[in-house]
């Protein structure tokens, strides 16, 4: 019998996601895969995709498998996803390890195999600028962050109005870089554009890393990662909601 866990159990224990083990049957029942994970793409479609999980597995999808998935997990512009799959003559007790590669079978459903929402990292400047003087609250945000593979995720609660675009990023400037104790400082940025958003939606977002920064800490391989929003409806005050650790080489994301 095949391992399975709800979508939504999956989406709440963010951090446990990254392997499973499985009992899999002999038949290749993609309708039902035995293993879910957060990945970093890379590749194209002209040399072929290889997907980093964030436990470290190293996984090469069949061309196969990767013609029959949804056009948008295939889009050039899609840099995390969350898939399902089932591995390639796996190993015997179902346990994907770190650093090691696997060839795999995506799974079929639309459900299980999508685009995370990817936002950029920017260095902000001037304290007058849009990032501070526009900036609204985060509804909620669960503190189980985490950093890997030039990304680090996190699920958000945003106040947002139908049809309407909205704003989102992480930005640092300057003094969010402290050397002294390995610290580097992410601050949420969301703007709604709406005065009175009558609708409310959680989803894991995913913001890159900024390689740059790495260089400032050349006398460690990690580093403590502090993400801080605005969290109260009448607040313009950024607050600390969330800590990981985060790895210096994790700040490159990888390309193929």
């Amino acid at each position: 019998m095949k391992t399975t866990l709800k979508l939504s159990t999956l989406l709440i224990a963010l951090a446990s996601v990254f392997t499973f083990s499985s009992c899999l049957n002999s038949d290749d029942d993609t309708n039902n895969p035995a293993y879910y994970s957060y990945v970093t793409i890379a590749g194209d479609s002209a040399f072929g995709y290889t997907f980093y999980a964030d436990n470290g597995s190293i996984l090469i999808p069949t061309s196969t498998s990767v013609e029959q998935v949804l056009p948008g997990l295939k889009n050039s512009n899609v840099e995390r996803a969350f898939i399902s799959f089932d591995v390639v003559n796996g190993p015997a007790d179902g346990i994907l390890q770190a650093n090691q590669t696997y060839q795999i079978v995506l799974g079929a459903s639309y459900y299980s195999n999508y685009a995370i929402p990817t936002y950029r990292t920017i260095r902000s400047f001037e304290p007058t600028d849009s990032l501070h003087t526009n900036n609204e609250h985060i509804s909620n945000i669960n503190n189980n962050i985490w950093a890997v593979n030039g990304y680090v995720n996190a699920q958000l609660t945003l106040d947002y109005q139908q049809g309407q675009t909205f704003y989102l990023n992480t930005y640092y400037s300057e003094d969010d870089i402290d050397v002294e104790n390995n610290t580097l400082n992410l601050n949420l940025y969301y703007n709604s554009k709406s005065k009175n958003p009558t609708n409310q939606g959680s989803s894991i977002f995913s913001f890159d890393l900024p390689e740059e920064v790495s260089y400032y800490f050349n006398t460690t391989d990690s580093i403590k990662l502090v993400l801080n929003a605005i969290t109260g409806y009448d607040d313009s005050q950024l607050t600390k909601v969330a800590e990981c650790k985060v790895a210096l080489e994790d700040f490159n994301a990888p390309r193929y």
